[in-house]
């Protein structure tokens, strides 16, 4: 039940709520036990894709992309950029790989 709610979005602390387990009780729990804490891993992971597809899928993804950005550090853009220096990309390279094989759609007008 609480890989599940993982799988499905929901954050660790959501997820521990539901199923009647203290965050802190899942640390521990992680550190002795490899299996588990691959397993929240894999979790996580498949909530991450399952936004992707969203956001590749939705003609407009600016929800599905503003969760992301909110679950998942890695897609939070908190870098500033300076004049002199550009921000890293937080886009995964994966995504960014997609994103190029998207054939541009150009209206005509008549």
């Amino acid at each position: 039940m609480f890989l599940n709610k993982l799988s499905l979005g929901i954050s660790i602390t959501g997820a521990c709520g539901a199923c009647g387990i203290s965050p802190s009780r899942l640390d521990k729990l992680r550190k002795e036990k490899p299996k588990l804490n691959a397993q929240v891993l894999a979790a996580q992971a498949q909530a991450e894709e399952a936004l992707c597809r969203k956001v590749m899928e939705s003609r407009d993804g600016k929800l599905a992309l503003a969760f992301l950005q909110s679950r998942f550090p890695q897609w939070n853009q908190k870098t500033t950029k300076s004049d002199n220096q550009s921000a890293p990309s937080t886009i995964s390279p994966e995504l960014l790989s997609q994103l190029s094989s998207i054939p541009e759609r150009v209206k005509t007008r008549n």
